[in-house]
């Protein structure tokens, strides 16, 4: 069986990877792994020279659309394009980007690589993974615009955090409020502060399925 691996951006990615998985049966038997320095530059520049490593047969890249997912997209697209990969989109699929490239290895062996892109929250809205959580709190519950009401009426000038942070103020805040205060984001899923089989979960999920689960293991 060839090498799976997911890029992530950070810790808290790869534990909400590995809580979603299993709250719906999926073996994380792939590899996760985040950039040692540089941020989202250094994760971007790395996925084309991880498409031609020795066995690897499917990549996933998870990153954070921030200001705007298709600007992201473009970033990640360029690199692929003048590392000469043909077929690569000109925008994100909303349910996930996912294409086989033909590729030569480190010892020149053609093959082909299933390369797997997801930018979160949604592959079109800006954000982040916070986004993406906030889309999990269940639909009848009430604490969530009370925290967006707190967090409306913090005067900017004594807030503590810039205004791109606060999809994490919200979803920390949120957390913050329940019976066991405090879980962490992976955590939170698995105690079911957030619910995992939201619909908007679904399309996620069968991405993580298709990029990285060999046909024969997916539940």
């Amino acid at each position: 069986m060839g090498r799976r691996l997911l890029l992530v951006e950070g810790r808290d990615d790869e534990k909400v990877v590995k809580h979603l998985c299993r709250a719906h049966g999926i073996e994380v038997d792939f590899d996760m792994e985040q950039p040692s320095k540089g941020g989202i530059e250094q994760l971007l520049d790395q996925v084309p020279a991880r498409l031609k490593e020795s066995g690897m047969e499917g990549l996933g890249v998870l990153v954070d659309a921030d200001e705007n997912a298709q600007s992201r997209w473009e970033q990640l697209r360029d690199r692929l394009r003048r590392a000469g990969h043909e077929g690569i989109p000109d925008s994100p699929s909303p349910t996930g980007t996912i294409v086989d490239l033909a590729t030569l290895d480190l010892g020149d062996e053609q093959r082909s690589v299933r390369l797997g892109i997801w930018i979160m929250p949604n592959n079109r809205l800006p954000g982040m993974i916070e986004d993406f959580l906030a889309f999990l709190v269940p639909e009848d519950d009430s604490m969530l615009p009370r925290v967006d009401r707190f967090l409306d009426e913090l005067p900017a000038e004594p807030r503590r955090f810039p205004e791109a942070h606060r999809p994490k103020a919200r979803i920390h805040s949120y957390l913050a409020i329940q019976k066991e205060p405090g879980k962490p984001l992976g955590l939170a899923i698995t105690f079911r502060y957030l619910d995992a089989r939201r619909d908007v979960v679904e399309p996620f999920v069968q991405w993580i399925k298709d990029v990285l689960v060999p046909d024969g293991d997916q539940p």
